[in-house]
């Protein structure tokens, strides 16, 4: 009986790992001279290490288990047996194939754990004790549980209600939890209870705070549906309308071309925000970082700039001090700068143009301990508080009917790279007195300014 048992356990370990040696066959392609291995392909899966080799037997990729010190030479369609030092079996399965007329090979290898008898033997004797065992402690646990986690069944409860009828904004009550599980014990019974609540009270919190980010995650990607869609829909509307007026129209198609390249150029403006913010969440966001002379940028940002600001009726002055370095991306830089010293000409300047006075603008670059503050002040008409708590992100815009060309994304473009620099943003603002808006980005030290980054 046992004997028959291991044969068919045997015969399942080389059934699998020829199947696993097949599958990892599939996963393999090629691209000019090089083999391409798909990521998805797990070189230990189970139990079963996989290795992939080329036609002179160099090993490629993969894994082998560390228990075999030497392995035989690469056989296709053999299935090789060895042991190691502890006298366990080792099964070895070799496959060979070509890709574009070169020859590539993958091996598996997998333990024959049949072949341990006191494996078999364990497996004999908790076949007995363990249903045994089990009976009496369900029975037991039962009856020590019922009562005790009284307070989980309502952890449940609410979660599966949440689950029904999907409404997110439910929370598990702590408060009556606190009461069920304090109610009615003395002494030493009080004193465990209070152990368990403070489990089973963190568990339920931990459960409220999840459900928190849920909310806020699917409350945040209804606002984004809605604002990109928003943002599409204007420039589409007038692509479609001028092509079909430029088809009715022949002397109008080179104004209707020249409208539909402005508002497509607008669209992937917007395209290459989200992408960059998109990337920036998923830490995928990559900079060229090297020495950045930071004051030169800041010079050279405000000289680009000044003629803007002055057909807004605004002046820019600076204050910007010489010789301050960061390491970062100077491409990703300049769109910060130029972010923040475009939303104080744009916005600053409502004021200046409604009372024909000058306004002003002044950039400045300082030190702040181990950090390089760049900061734009404006005088212009100011935000209120409720508005500047959510400045910083996506779409939001103080001007809710969206009157002015602007995305929203100008703000939070920056906070992302300012981020992924290591450094932080702040904004400050009094209403009908003008806004502040101010990066930190970390200063380059000497090393970094002499060998660069």
């Amino acid at each position: 009986m046992t004997y028959t048992g291991n044969v068919r356990t045997s015969e399942l370990a080389q059934t699998r790992l020829m199947d696993s040696v097949a599958d990892a066959s599939e996963e393999i392609g090629s691209v000019g001279e090089d083999f391409i291995i798909d990521d998805d392909l797990n070189f230990y899966d189970d139990g079963i290490y996989l290795g992939v080799y080329d036609g002179d037997e160099n090993l490629l990729e993969g894994r082998r288990p560390a228990e075999l010190s030497t392995l035989p030479k690469l056989n296709d369609g053999y299935m090789n047996t060895m042991k190691d030092d502890d006298g366990d079996t080792w099964y070895i399965y070799d496959s060979r194939f070509e890709l574009d007329g070169r020859p590539i090979w993958v091996r598996g290898i997998v333990k024959d754990f049949a072949a341990q008898s006191s494996f078999s033997f364990m497996l004999r004797i908790s076949a007995i004790v363990f249903p045994i065992l089990v009976i009496l402690a369900a029975i037991g646990g039962y009856i020590i549980t019922r009562r005790a986690f009284k307070p989980v069944r309502k952890i449940i409860e609410t979660v599966e209600e949440i689950s029904e009828d999907g409404d997110l904004s439910k929370r598990v009550d702590l408060g009556d939890m606190q009461k069920e599980l304090a109610a009615g014990k003395p002494g030493r019974e009080a004193a465990a209870a209070t152990a368990a609540k403070d489990e089973i009270h963190s568990l339920a919190y931990t459960f409220n705070s999840m459900f928190d980010k849920l909310e806020k995650s699917f409350e945040e990607e209804k606002q984004f549906t809605s604002d990109v869609s928003h943002e599409l829909r204007t420039p589409l509307a007038v692509i479609i309308s001028q092509s079909d007026y430029a088809k009715e129209d022949e002397a109008y198609r080179q104004q209707a071309l020249d409208v539909i390249n402005r508002e497509a150029k607008r669209m992937a403006g917007l395209v290459n925000r989200l992408l960059t913010l998109a990337r920036s969440d998923s830490g995928k966001l990559k900079l060229d970082r090297e020495t950045v002379d930071l004051s030169a940028l800041c010079e050279s940002v405000a000289e680009q700039q000044e003629p803007l600001a002055v057909e807004r009726n605004m002046k820019i002055t600076t204050d910007i001090d010489a010789g301050i370095k960061v390491c970062g991306d100077e491409a990703m830089l300049i769109r910060i700068l130029l972010n923040l010293v475009g939303n104080a000409i744009k916005y600053g300047s409502k004021k200046s143009l409604e009372s024909k006075s000058i306004g002003h603008i002044k950039m400045a670059l300082k030190k702040k301990d181990l950090f390089a503050c760049f900061s734009v002040e404006d005088d212009g008409s100011g935000i209120e508080e409720e508005h500047l708590q959510r400045i910083w992100e996506r779409f939001y815009r103080v001007d809710t009917s969206r009157s002015d060309e602007g995305s929203g994304l100008g703000l939070s473009m920056v906070k992302a790279l300012a981020k992924a620099h290591g450094g932080e943003v702040e904004a400050s603002s009094k209403p009908g007195e003008g806004s502040r808006f101010a990066v930190y980005l970390p200063l380059a030290d000497k090393a970094e300014q002499t060998a660069g980054c």
